[in-house]
C-alpha cells in the first residue's frame, strides 16, 4: 500500500504543479521564511561554543539539521554559524567543509578495508580539489581519514590531501576566503530546487534507499547535476527516466519530479557516459580474436535501432583480407540475429560495419595496425 501511494503520488508530480511554502536544509540548503536563517545539515559531529569561543558541552550529531543565523561570523580564528535564537556557535567547517587539494591519486573509502563511490567516481586524481568536513578520523588500522560525503561513509584518507587551500564560508567581516573552486563538482551545473507540496518526497543514497522521508513543501536545496543514475530503474520507468537532482556537496539525491527547479540543467545518464555503445544498421559478421569469422551458420547479427555495448577498440589482423582492421570487442555472450540469437565466448564486429553512439563514453584503438600484424606474425 505504501508503494503505490509513493508511486501514485510521484507521477501525479509529472503533471501537477503545486504551491510554494518557505523552510529550509542545508547548502545542501533551505533558505527559511526570514533569509537570515537558513537549516543546514551538520556533516561533521560538531560542539556548541558560546559567543567567547568557549565549549558549552553541548554537541550537535553528523547528518543533524540545525537552525543558524545565515550570515557566519569569526570568533577568534574560526569561523562559526550563530545557533538561531541560542547562545551557541558551531564551526563552519563542520557544515560548509573546507578546500584542500588532493595530492596523490586516491580511492574512497567506507571503512579501513571497503571502497567506495563518491559522486560516482570510484577514484579521485592529484590535482583536484575536494571538500572535507571537520577533523580527521582515526580508522582500526590507524590511519587517518577526512569526511568528504555523507549521509553515506565516504572518507579520503588524510595523507593523500594537501593543507587547506580555502574555507567554504565567508564570514560578515569578510574575513575568509571565497567559496572553493571544487573540481569534483560541476559549478557550472548549478540551481535550486524546491520540494512541491505533495506526499512522500524523499531524499535518497546512492543505492535508491530513503534516508529523509517526507520532506515538507518549499523545502529548498541546492544541487549540482541532473542525471539517470545507476539506481534509477529502482523507481518505476516514468520516475527514472525524467532524473534525480544531486544535492551538493553530497551523494545524495532527489526525484526530479518531486521539485521545481530555478534553471533547467541537463540531462545526463550516466550509462552513457560511462560506457560505450555501437548500434547494427546493417546485416553484420561477428570475428574472433583471431581476424576469422566466427561460423554462425549462415546467420548474421541483424540490423537493430536497438544499442549494443562495447568496451575495446582495437585493431586485429585479418588473414582472409592480408591486412589490419579496426574491431569494437562486444561485452556479453549473446547478439540478435537474422534467426533469432548468436551465442558466442568472445565477439568482435568491425568498426566500419556498425555505428559508434557518438553520446556515449568516447573510446580510442588500444593499439596501431602494425602492432596487430606483428603479433598475429608472431
Amino acid at each position: 500500500m505504501k508503494k503505490n501511494k509513493f508511486i501514485l503520488a510521484s507521477v501525479a508530480a509529472l503533471i501537477a504543479v503545486s504551491p510554494l511554502a518557505a523552510f529550509g536544509t542545508q547548502t545542501h540548503t533551505v533558505q527559511a521564511a526570514d533569509t537570515n536563517i537558513t537549516n543546514k545539515m551538520i556533516m561533521h559531529t560538531a560542539i556548541a561554543y558560546d559567543k567567547d569561543g568557549n565549549s558549552t558541552g553541548v554537541k550537535y550529531n553528523a547528518f543533524s539539521y540545525a537552525k543558524l543565523v545565515a550570515n557566519p561570523e569569526k570568533i577568534g580564528n574560526s569561523i562559526y554559524y550563530k545557533v538561531a535564537d541560542k547562545d551557541q556557535y558551531l564551526k563552519a567547517t563542520n557544515i560548509d567543509g573546507v578546500t584542500r587539494r588532493i595530492t596523490h591519486n586516491t580511492y574512497i573509502y567506507s571503512t579501513s578495508t571497503r571502497r567506495t563511490s563518491y559522486q560516482n567516481k570510484w577514484k579521485l586524481y592529484k590535482g583536484q580539489t575536494i571538500t572535507t568536513y571537520g577533523g580527521s578520523y582515526k580508522f582500526k588500522n590507524g590511519k587517518h581519514y577526512f569526511r568528504v560525503g555523507g549521509p553515506a561513509k565516504q572518507y579520503i584518507k588524510s595523507y593523500n590531501l594537501g593543507p587547506v587551500i580555502s574555507a567554504n564560508s565567508n564570514s560578515s567581516s569578510n574575513t575568509t576566503t571565497n567559496k572553493s573552486n571544487n573540481s569534483t563538482n560541476t559549478s557550472a551545473e548549478e540551481t535550486t530546487v524546491t520540494v512541491k507540496n505533495m506526499y512522500g518526497v524523499n531524499i535518497y543514497d546512492s543505492q535508491a534507499k530513503a534516508i529523509q522521508k517526507n520532506l515538507k513543501a518549499g523545502t529548498k536545496f541546492i544541487v549540482d547535476r541532473l542525471e539517470v543514475t545507476p539506481f534509477a530503474d529502482q523507481f518505476p520507468t516514468a520516475l527514472g527516466r525524467e532524473g534525480l537532482y544531486r544535492i551538493k556537496g553530497t551523494d545524495t539525491w532527489i526525484l526530479a519530479v518531486d521539485v521545481t527547479a530555478a534553471k533547467k540543467l541537463p540531462l545526463h545518464n550516466y550509462d552513457l557516459e560511462h560506457n560505450s555503445y555501437i548500434k547494427f544498421p546493417q546485416a553484420t559478421d561477428l570475428y574472433n580474436a583471431s581476424g576469422s569469422k566466427i561460423n554462425t551458420n549462415g546467420d548474421y547479427i541483424r540490423r537493430q535501432s536497438g544499442q549494443y555495448k562495447v568496451d575495446k577498440l582495437l585493431y586485429i589482423w585479418v588473414p582472409s583480407e592480408n591486412k589490419a582492421e579496426l574491431f569494437y570487442h562486444l561485452v556479453g555472450k549473446e547478439v540478435s540475429s537474422n534467426n533469432g540469437h548468436i551465442n558466442f565466448d568472445d565477439g568482435y564486429v568491425k568498426a566500419s560495419d556498425v555505428q559508434f553512439m557518438s553520446n556515449s563514453k568516447a573510446i580510442t584503438p588500444s593499439n596501431t595496425p602494425a602492432e596487430a600484424e606483428a603479433a598475429a606474425k608472431k
